[in-house]
């Protein structure tokens, strides 16, 4: 059991925690709505973004924002649910966090129409600077894909973009 488990928060802690937790929604949000530039000011200019796991990139918030339309155009719809947020703070301005993300995708792949089900964990740090907490680092940690020929791809895709593991089931 951490020290803060169970602990009742002082009004900032609360007003951190509902702050940070609207930063994850946005996210998710600006994903599904393919808004990147939502979604890059989310993060600080030298944050970390990593997507190896699910076969993609690692960078700064703005590389990883000019190659998202592409990587996500193949999509024709994205449904991001957040959960089982744990939050734990380092210091009054840094914060570290572990996130679920469930992540359905539509596509169309071969001529067919597929569902793309994409099961992960984000590991988060966050920063506050003055009044609004910012993404420092997300790293995505794919543990299950799942669909048809796609979602096989996409494995393949993940072993290749991160190869010592660990890797995605499906």
């Amino acid at each position: 059991m951490s020290a803060t488990d169970g602990a009742v928060p002082d009004p900032q802690g609360l007003a951190d925690r509902a702050a940070i937790t609207d930063l994850v929604v946005a996210y998710a949000h600006a994903v599904d709505d393919r808004d990147w530039e939502r979604w890059e000011a989310l993060f600080i200019p030298d944050a970390l973004v990593d997507y190896r796991s699910a076969g993609g990139i690692a960078g700064t918030p703005a590389e990883v924002a000019r190659w998202m339309p592409e990587a996500m155009a193949v999509f024709t719809f994205c449904l991001h649910s957040v959960s089982t947020h744990e939050i734990r703070f380092a210091s009054p301005q840094e914060a570290l966090g572990r996130v679920h993300v469930f992540n359905r995708n539509g596509v169309e792949w071969e001529g067919e129409h597929e569902l793309v089900d994409v099961s992960a964990t984000y590991h988060d740090r966050y920063v506050r600077v003055a009044d609004r907490w910012w993404f420092a680092e997300r790293i995505e940690h794919t543990h299950v894909i799942t669909g048809g020929a796609f979602a096989d791809l996409a494995r393949g895709a993940a072993v290749a973009a991160n190869p010592d593991g660990p890797h995605p089931i499906g």
